[in-house]
Formats: C-alpha cells, sequence, structure tokens
C-alpha cells in the first residue's frame, strides 16, 4: 500500500492527483491511497508556493528517507531533495511508487521488520490499519507475543500473569523487534484482545520522548475514529478526548483547556491512541479547523449516554 500526503491542494485537485498517480503507477485499484497524517504517509506532495515549500521542508527533515515531491502550477512534479529543479519523468514517477508499495527487506536481517519502539510502533500502526497478517513481538528478556491483526488477539506463551503484561510491554518497547513470519495463535495459550492490550501499554514506558517533544510544540491531533469501547470505559475522560477530537482536530493544551482536564492525563490518552493507530499527528502548518466553544454540559447524545451509564455503574 502507498499512502500519500498531499499538501496545498484541494480537495477535487488531490483527487485528481491521486488518480493519475494510480494510472502511472501501474498498481493495483484500491494500492494507493491518500492519507491525512505526516506519520502515515509514504510520500509527501505539496503545491509549490513559497510558504508550503519551506513548510514542507521542514515536515520532510521528520522522515529522512521519505520521497518528497513538489507540484507544480502545470501538474509537473519535481524532487523536493533534489538541488536542481528537474520534472519527474513518468517512469521514475512509477519506480518510487512501486518501490513504496513492496518494501524490499534488508539481506542481513530479513525476518525482522522493525526494531526499536519508533519502528515498531510505525509497523504496528500499519498492521492495525490494514488487520491483516501475524508477527511475532520479541521483548528484551526473550519473551514472545504473537500478534494476530486479522483476529485482533494477542498470545503470549511464557506469560506468568496477564496483568503484569501491559506494564512489561510497554517498558519494553525500546528494546522489542517485530518479526516475520509468525505461527498461528496456539489454541492451548490464552488469547488476548490486541488492541485493548496496546492502549494500556501506551501508558507505560518512557519511549514517547519524541512525540511529547511533537506535541510539546503544539502538534495537532488528529483521532480518525472510535477506539474499541472497551479500552474507554474504565476512563470518564476518554469519551469526552474522543468526542472533541472526532468533532475538530486539537493540540494536547487545546485539548486540556477546554475539557478542563490535566496536559499530562491528555498526553497519557494520546499515547495510547496514537500506539493502537486511532491517532495521528497533522503537520504545524496544516491550518486547524476553528475553534467552537464547548456545549454545555448534557448538551450531546453521547454525554447523557455516558451520564446515565455512570449513574446506573453507581
Amino acid at each position: 500500500m502507498a499512502r500519500v500526503l498531499v499538501v496545498g491542494a484541494d480537495v477535487r485537485a488531490e483527487r485528481e492527483l491521486l488518480e493519475r498517480l494510480q494510472r502511472l503507477s501501474g498498481l493495483p485499484e484500491g494500492r494507493l491511497s491518500g492519507c491525512r497524517g505526516l506519520d502515515e504517509c509514504d510520500l509527501l506532495v505539496v503545491r509549490d508556493t513559497p510558504g508550503l515549500r519551506h513548510a514542507a521542508l521542514r515536515m520532510a527533515q521528520q522522515r529522512p528517507g521519505m520521497p518528497f515531491w513538489i507540484e507544480g502550477e502545470d501538474g509537473a512534479l519535481v524532487d523536493g531533495h533534489a538541488c536542481e529543479h528537474v520534472m519527474l519523468e513518468d517512469r521514475q514517477i512509477e519506480r518510487v511508487l512501486c518501490a513504496i508499495d513492496t518494501p524490499t527487506p534488508t539481506p542481513s536481517d530479513a525476518e525482522c521488520v522493525a526494531r526499536g519502539a519508533k519502528a515498531v510502533t510505525r509497523e504496528l500502526r500499519r498492521r492495525l490499519r490494514d488487520r491483516q497478517g501475524r508477527t511475532r513481538l520479541v521483548l528484551a528478556d526473550g519473551q514472545d507475543l504473537l500478534l494476530d491483526f486479522g483476529a485482533d488477539l494477542v498470545a503470549a506463551p511464557a506469560a506468568t500473569d496477564a496483568r503484569d503484561l501491559p506494564a512489561h510491554l510497554g517498558a519494553g518497547l525500546d528494546d522489542a523487534r517485530l518479526e516475520v513470519p509468525a505461527p498461528a495463535l496456539p489454541e492451548q495459550v490464552p488469547r488476548l484482545p490486541l488492541r485493548p492490550l496496546l492502549w494500556q501499554a501506551g501508558q507505560h514506558g518512557d519511549h514517547w520522548r519524541d512525540l511529547d517533544a511533537r506535541l510539546a510544540g503544539g502538534a495537532v491531533v488528529r483521532l480518525s475514529r472510535w477506539p474499541d469501547f472497551r479500552v474507554i470505559t474504565r476512563q470518564p475522560e476518554g469519551f469526552r478526548l474522543c468526542s472533541l477530537l472526532l468533532k475538530r482536530p486539537a493540540s494536547v493544551r487545546e485539548c486540556a483547556s477546554m475539557l478542563g482536564l490535566e496536559v499530562e492525563l491528555v498526553r497519557q490518552f494520546v499515547h495510547s491512541a496514537y500506539l493502537c493507530g486511532y491517532a495521528s499527528l497533522q503537520p504545524l502548518d496544516m491550518p486547524a479547523a476553528p475553534l467552537s466553544p464547548p456545549r454545555e454540559r448534557g448538551a450531546t447524545m453521547l454525554a447523557r449516554m455516558w451520564r446515565s451509564l455512570r449513574q446506573a455503574r453507581h
């Protein structure tokens, strides 16, 4: 799958560009699509204006090695990393898009698809989004977790207590690695829901330094859809944050200010939502939707439903 982030184009222009890239790539229908976050994309394309060009260079620096193209007013595409302003030919465009769709593993470590917290997080997000395949997550102490993304399940053959698994996993991501192929989940081993486990694991560990730096710098958080209700029923503030971020992207400080929450609590929510693939960070230079005044408590159906649920529990 090749995911393209188009910046500076309206909906129609973006659709036309994606259709053109799909045609030039020769990829099967559905193997090339647009996306909304820098963390999700494989290719960045920016309309050629002075402001966007400089902003795009800063964005591209956050993802070294990712292709970065500039689209002129006439539709010509130029390599944004190149020193000279040379228009890309159709065969060059095809070659880059096909390479993105079928990444080549390194010969020296062909079975390891990701190593370290940042790479493992990125691969987990991709596989959770595709909802297919199995991998083996190997922690530093040698413990294996077998992940089935199609079934949304995880098995931990060597785990002695499943209650300790989220903290153990969250603290061990820095030294973890993902390997393929992975066997089917053994029948005799207890299975756990995958996303709830990852959500809890996101509350642990100190491997969020890069993400926290971007959040502290005002990066805007976008929520793509409602998380699994199993992971937020124990967090009343989770419902409120989901309702807000599904309505409009916002920074951590904006969320805290609008909802009257602690910044650290919002940041922990973002950690979990990001690890599970529900949240992405919007580029700083993309305008956010205008800030709408908060509604009165209980003004929405979700607020009334949540209030009645809490009353029933008590």
